[in-house]
């Protein structure tokens, strides 16, 4: 689960990079960023699995590609990035009852979970940017994460959910687990 988590979002991560470089904000902060997306379906799937994989792949991706001169920035980014959407799966499983299937996610909780992941990390990070002083922030790059996030988590998301009603048979083994 782990190994599958760190694969996923290191692939999205790099696709997403050669897609939307252009939409970049500011180095990390994306107007649409899909492993967002990963980083919450990974995490509601797998839970503490799914989490620690992300957090090795957002590592790896942090301290050998987007901050290199920087390990302890690198760091701190990577566990920001994998303790959002962590957050998240304990209050879906909390409040909303989450079920390892994830077929008890109505469209509108799985909305409320896309937004309140988008926000919460966006949050994490540009409190980070602001106490590190290493990143030129301003209400525009939050906005902009916060955007990219939500944007990339409700396409990944919902298209998750459309293929799932589109192809039954798949719904099916999915909730046999």
């Amino acid at each position: 689960m782990a190994l599958t988590s760190a694969s996923l979002y290191g692939l999205t991560w790099f696709i997403n990079y050669w897609a939307f470089l252009g939409l970049e904000e500011i180095t990390g902060v994306n107007w649409i960023f899909l492993p967002a997306g990963i980083r919450l379906l990974c995490t509601l799937l797998f839970g503490f699995w799914g989490t620690l994989g992300l957090w090795a792949a957002s590592f790896l991706i942090a301290t050998q590609f987007v901050y290199p001169e920087q390990f302890v920035y690198g760091l701190t980014v990577s566990v920001l990035s994998a303790l959002s959407p962590y957050l998240i799966y304990l209050s879906a499983r909390r409040y909303f009852g989450l079920l390892p299937s994830l077929h008890n996610l109505s469209p509108q909780k799985l909305l409320v979970l896309c937004g309140a992941f988008g926000m919460l990390n966006a949050i994490f990070h540009h409190s980070w940017y602001l106490f590190s002083e290493t990143n030129s922030i301003s209400l525009k790059s939050f906005v902009a994460m916060a955007t990219g996030d939500i944007a990339g988590a409700v396409i990944v998301m919902y298209a998750l959910k459309i293929a799932l009603m589109l192809f039954p048979k798949a719904k099916a083994i999915s909730n046999n687990r």
